[in-house]
């Protein structure tokens, strides 16, 4: 009855205890979420905001520009084409200082953070992360060009005239031409051209793809198993100064 009653004091006071846990570790998470919360927030505030004036200027400065420009100026070139340019190279600045600049500060201040903490808990783990930067890099990167479709080719030519849309529409702006001269063959001929060439090889663009895929797989896995490695090796060697849980932080 001693060690039965014994043993029950002994498990509600761990009961206790995990339950006071919960409810620190439930109070951190509330905290790290209002401040993810919050940091996003600004961050896509601050640089909308900043992206918006940017736009605005550019657009100031293009269209004072054009107005100080002669008469001839417009008589080589035509209203629609201006303007189109105008909100094209401004779209283009819009999209390179918005989101990229945002992912870079975002990626640079998480690296940052991580280190700095991991060189606090468990130094050695720190400079390992360090030198397997540029490598999780050169994955990540493999493994974007193949989602956003850059490593694929016979798309360079894509809107020039040797492309298929662009024989295509030569040969109707000049069908009389094309008639009277009867290139009907040879238009033919140069629009299938370009079709396989927009098409390209495809069993070649097939395996090259898998293969950076499964490249960037592999060093993404690799690089996790030398990190769990080297962490275990650090418990390992030195239980005083490494523990488990500063290798999970």
């Amino acid at each position: 009855l001693l060690l039965e009653g014994n043993c029950g004091s002994y498990y509600d006071c761990i009961a206790d205890d995990m339950r006071q846990m919960s409810f620190v570790i439930a109070g951190y998470w509330t905290v790290i979420i209002a401040a993810c919360l919050i940091g996003n927030v600004l961050v896509f505030k601050g640089f909308g905001t900043a992206t918006e004036r940017i736009n605005k200027r550019m657009r100031d400065l293009t269209f004072a520009a054009l107005m100080r420009q002669e008469v001839a100026f417009f008589d080589k070139r035509s209203v629609g084409s201006i303007t189109s340019q105008l909100q094209d190279d401004v779209a283009f600045i819009f999209a390179f200082s918005g989101e990229p600049v945002r992912t870079l500060v975002i990626n640079l201040a998480s690296v940052v953070t991580g280190l700095t903490i991991s060189m606090y808990f468990m130094w050695p783990f720190a400079l390992l992360s360090i030198g397997i930067i540029p490598f999780m890099g050169f994955a990540t990167a493999l493994e974007m060009k193949r989602f956003l479709g850059e490593d694929e080719g016979g798309a360079e030519d894509a809107d020039g005239t040797d492309s298929p849309g662009g024989i295509i529409v030569e040969t109707l702006l000049n069908i009389r031409t094309v008639s009277a001269l009867t290139l009907e063959e040879q238009k033919c001929k140069d629009y299938e051209a370009a079709l396989a060439k927009v098409d390209g090889n495809v069993m070649k663009e097939s395996a090259v793809s898998g293969s950076l895929s499964g490249l960037s797989i592999a060093i993404q896995q690799w690089v996790n198993a030398l990190q769990f490695w080297w962490g275990g090796w650090l418990m390992y060697k030195y239980p005083d100064v490494f523990d488990f849980n500063s290798f999970l932080i």
